[in-house]
């Protein structure tokens, strides 16, 4: 298996290098799964073979060379003021970002639905940027309609 993270083992790597995968989500083996994760440290020439370790979650160090590419991505959800909202970790649709992702929240009695959609910008490593396209109140189903779909 080749790694995406093996450049940190060859000659000449530096700094920048190492800092590169810092907060990018990769997959990693941790005894008969493979999970995701996000980056949260490197230490070069850490493993007992002096080649590089990488942190995930800030809990668990992996050798650089047993990392694959994740089946997700990360997505940066932006306020309309460009600040971010949140980091949510969301699957790929037929090997692309998803076009929406809407966010349901209860609101008093009722629910909200939120929605982003992705900005038209290359993605930056695992991490696509998404803006906020609008909010709606969701009507709840009155009991006959509820009853009707049941």
């Amino acid at each position: 298996m080749t790694s995406p993270l093996d450049y940190l083992d060859e000659d000449g790597a530096d700094e920048a290098d190492y800092e590169s995968p810092m907060r990018e989500l990769y997959a990693y083996h941790d005894g008969d799964t493979w999970l995701d994760g996000v980056v949260t440290g490197v230490r070069p020439g850490g493993a007992a073979d002096g080649t590089t370790l990488v942190q995930f979650d800030e809990r668990l160090w992996v050798p650089a060379r047993d990392v694959k590419p994740s089946d997700h991505y990360v997505a940066v959800l932006l306020n309309p003021d460009s600040e971010v909202y949140a980091e949510v970790i969301q699957s790929f649709v037929g090997g692309q970002p998803k076009e929406v992702i809407r966010d349901v929240s209860i609101v008093g009695d009722g629910n909200v639905g939120t929605e982003w959609r992705p900005l038209d910008e290359r993605a930056t490593g695992t991490r696509v940027r998404y803006r906020y396209t609008g909010t709606a109140e969701l009507q709840a189903p009155d009991d006959e309609d509820a009853a009707a779909s049941a």
